[in-house]
């Protein structure tokens, strides 16, 4: 089984910072592993599927093949689960793997500060209605393995507690 560790939560919860932040911890203790955000794969026009999802997973299935291939024997995505069937699909484009979903939440007011330093023009506010909207559909729909609060806390102790809640041991190097 391949162990497979998704990150999720609404827009501006810290996905992509922590996901950063496992790969450096993974990368130091020399746990051969691989980290994708999805939403990089996302990036083609045109779309097919929700949010270019179809895309988004033929990629996700061609990159974990050549991740595969170099060594990786984890994975760490960093994604939203808005629907049930997408955890099931990110799954079946990793053969044989064994998901564990990590929700992260933090208050309102915190991801729209992050979303006001990143995003600009009309983008700025389609993202503070989505994070709002997408909140309360994961509330009503999520199902995680667990969930951690990524508010004003150094991001190493969230990445940290994921790895440990997720069963990952972290053995650095001698």
């Amino acid at each position: 089984m391949i162990p497979l560790l998704v990150i999720t939560g609404t827009v501006g919860v810290g996905k992509s910072a922590v996901l950063d932040e496992i790969h450096n911890i993974l990368r130091a203790a020399e746990i051969p592993h691989a980290c994708l955000d999805l939403d990089a794969l996302a990036m083609s026009w045109p779309e097919r599927g929700r949010f270019n999802r179809d895309v988004v997973l033929g990629n996700l299935e061609i990159l974990w093949a050549n991740f595969r291939r170099v060594g990786a024997e984890r994975l760490v995505l960093a994604t939203v689960l808005e629907e049930p069937e997408d955890l099931s699909a990110c799954a079946n484009a990793i053969a044989c793997a064994k998901p564990t979903v990590c929700q992260l939440t933090t208050a309102e007011s915190i991801r729209s500060a992050r979303l006001r330093s990143r995003e600009i023009g009309a983008g700025l506010e389609w993202h503070l209605q989505r994070t709002v909207e997408l909140q309360r559909i994961l509330d009503a729909r999520s199902r995680p393995d667990f969930i951690v609060t990524n508010d004003d806390r150094p991001i190493r102790e969230v990445g940290l507690e994921i790895l440990e809640r997720a069963g990952w041991p972290i053995n650095s190097p001698a």
